[in-house]
Formats: structure tokens, sequence, C-alpha cells
């Protein structure tokens, strides 16, 4: 039984070095604010994949995340004035959730 205990107590400190490094998993910030009402972004899925694609009508380049339930967020991106940008995951359970400035 002892190997289970060490087992445990292994997984216990490799959970708490990942959400130390990384933030935890589909985790959204107290602060992170929702991207500004020029960015329009929407999400298809398919049976493999889902793909999220953001347009920035904004006159100035904004930075915005993706927030995925059962999945990684996305990484902080600067999207120009007038231009766009698309995450995809082949994460089948994934759901989008958002996009946030960061």
């Amino acid at each position: 039984m002892r190997t289970n205990g060490l087992t445990a107590k292994r997984a216990a400190v490799v959970l708490a070095a990942t959400l130390a490094i990384g933030g935890g998993i589909g985790v959204t910030s107290a602060s992170a604010a929702s991207a500004p009402s020029c960015v329009s972004y929407y999400s298809t899925s398919s049976w493999v994949t889902n793909t999220t694609r953001a347009t920035n009508n904004c006159s100035y380049d904004v930075r915005i995340r993706f927030d995925w339930s059962n999945h990684v967020d996305g990484p902080c991106t600067t999207i120009a004035a007038y231009g766009g940008w698309h995450s995809e995951t082949v994460a089948i359970t994934a759901s989008f959730q958002g996009a946030y400035t960061c």
C-alpha cells in the first residue's frame, strides 16, 4: 500500500507544479475582461476539430486569447487593426467559451 501513497503524493506534486506554472486549464482570471465589442468571433466544430476565428474591426491593435472549456486556453495574441486570426484545437470535448483581453 505504500506504493499507492507515494503515487498519490507524486500526482499531487505534479498537479500543484502544473497549476503553478500554467495557471490552470480552462481557468479565466477574475481580472480578464471580455474582448472589445469591435472584435467579432465565431466558432465552428467538426467531428475532429474546433475552429474559432476572430476579426478585429477596431481602429487599433488588440491582444486577446481564446478561452476553451475542457482544453488549454489559447495563447495571448495580437490582432492588428482590421485584421483577423484563427485557432484550431483537435480536442473533440473542447468548447469555445469566449475571447478575453490579455
